[in-house]
This record gives C-alpha cells, structure tokens and sequence, in this order.
C-alpha cells in the first residue's frame, strides 16, 4: 500500500512539474500578441533561425535577430561566410517580421514536424529551427524538410527571417544548395 501512494505520488509530481515547465516555455494561457509590440516590449524580443545542413550541400547557419535591431550570424558549413558576422536591422522590420509570424499564428504551430509527425517523409534533407521570444516566453519549432505535413506559412517565415536580415550578404547564393538525393515514404 505505501508503494503505491509513493507511485501515485510520484507521478503526480511528475505531471505538475511538467505542466510548469510547459507554460514557462510559451504555452501557458495565451500567446503573446506578435502584431503589436511596445517599445519596451520590443527590447525583449529575440526571432531566431538555425539552418542545420542535409546529406549533400544544403547551407547550415544561424541567425538571432534582437529587438535592438542588432542581427547576429554564424556560419557553419557550405556558406560564403563561416564563423561569426554581426549586423544591424531597423526596428520597422523587426515588427514588420514580428507582423508576419501573428498572421501565420506561429504561437500554435506545432513544435516538431520531423519524422515521428509526419505523413509522408523524405530522407537526406536539411532542417530549420525558428524560435521567438517576447517577455521570456518563447515558442520553438523544428522543422525537417522531409516532412510532408508542415504548414506552407513555416516555410514562408523562414524565408522571411532570411530576406529580412539579407542573410545572403554572409551565405552566398545557396539556390541550388541541396541533397545529394532523397527517398520517400507514406502517403
């Protein structure tokens, strides 16, 4: 009988703290609203975009765009510019960027279209992780290329962050970057 309770205590903690650690990280009562940001509010803005390579020469960096307007790239693999490269945005195109993920209601996007999500799934491809965080709350989704099930709007805002810093400045043209090949399955 005490090995029970302990069970049932145990599993009790277990969910509460899991139910904490879900609304820390964004999803508690209600998305912050990205269409109207405050100035003070702004400052406390980080839009984040990492592009992990595939098997082949899709390009892999990272971009942190901060409220300030202050842009931050990192180079990692078949870019132009590898390593470190800072950069400056007006706050206009932050909120402009910021406009753009609330129509597409990224704050309900799923966290993972990768293979345990998705219908059909294509292998060798490359890998885009979005993030952004107002007032400490933050929403992150990885997004597999090989995922049939992602949403068109994902795809959008990740090409958005890219034309709104011009990360091309520091990757080069990557238009034809991509799997050496790729095999499908499912529906």
């Amino acid at each position: 009988m005490a090995f029970q309770k302990h069970v049932a205590v145990t599993v009790l903690i277990a969910s509460f703290s899991f139910l904490l650690v879900k609304s820390g990280l964004g999803h508690g009562e209600q998305a912050p609203d990205l269409s109207s940001v405050s100035e003070a509010d702004l400052k406390t803005v980080t839009i984040q975009l990492e592009r992990v390579g595939c098997l082949g020469t899709c390009p892999a960096y990272s971009i942190t765009i901060h409220g300030d307007g202050r842009v931050e790239y990192s180079g990692n693999g078949h870019v132009k510019e590898t390593g470190g490269r800072e950069g400056r945005i007006e706050p206009d195109k932050i909120r402009e960027l910021l406009s753009q993920f609330a129509k597409a209601k990224f704050w309900d996007v799923a966290e993972d279209y990768t293979r345990a999500k998705c219908g059909r799934y294509c292998t060798d491809m490359a890998t885009a992780v979005t993030a952004v965080t107002l007032k400490g709350a933050t929403h992150r989704v990885k997004h597999y290329y090989g995922c049939g099930n992602a949403p068109k709007s994902l795809f959008e805002l990740e090409s958005s962050v890219d034309k709104t810093v011009d990360s091309e400045q520091w990757t080069g043209d990557v238009s034809k970057a991509g799997p050496y090949g790729t095999t499908c399955f499912g529906s």
